[in-house]
């Protein structure tokens, strides 16, 4: 499955063990790490929202929670185009199956399910209605 990132400028990975967490911008080098442990989509997802993180810009205490939140769903569109979530959800409405056929993590769906706007929940309303009709 191919996926589209652009890296931030100036800003280089590091794979490591970390203490916790599967990853973290280390903004004084400039670096992004991710914890060498993680399966290929818990990497992948950790990747993408990192380099979300070192585009966007360091945020103020206040306003992480927040800005975990944003950059989680824009990860989450990131990694899992309308077409292929369309797709998987005309086969199965099952999160747990659709993010083991996309090579993504189950929160990841959930956040793309979250943060569809109007007229993408419409489209997939309608490519869903065999689901509700046969229950």
């Amino acid at each position: 499955m191919e996926r589209e990132l652009v890296w931030p400028a100036g800003w280089r990975l590091s794979v490591e063990t970390l203490t916790c967490g599967r990853g973290r911008c280390r903004w004084a080098s400039r670096t992004v790490a991710v914890d060498r442990r993680l399966t290929p989509a818990e990497r992948d997802a950790t990747i993408t929202h990192e380099a979300i993180h070192a585009s966007r810009g360091p945020c103020p205490g206040w306003a992480r929670a927040r800005e975990e939140a944003t950059v989680h769903r824009l990860a989450a569109r990131a990694l899992i185009a309308d077409g292929r979530l369309a797709s998987e959800l005309e086969w199965s409405p099952d999160p747990r199956v659709i993010a083991w056929d996309l090579q993504v993590t189950g929160d990841l769906v959930g956040a793309r399910l979250d943060g569809l706007d109007v007229a993408e929940r419409a489209r997939l309303w309608a490519v869903t209605a065999h689901h509700r009709d046969s229950a």
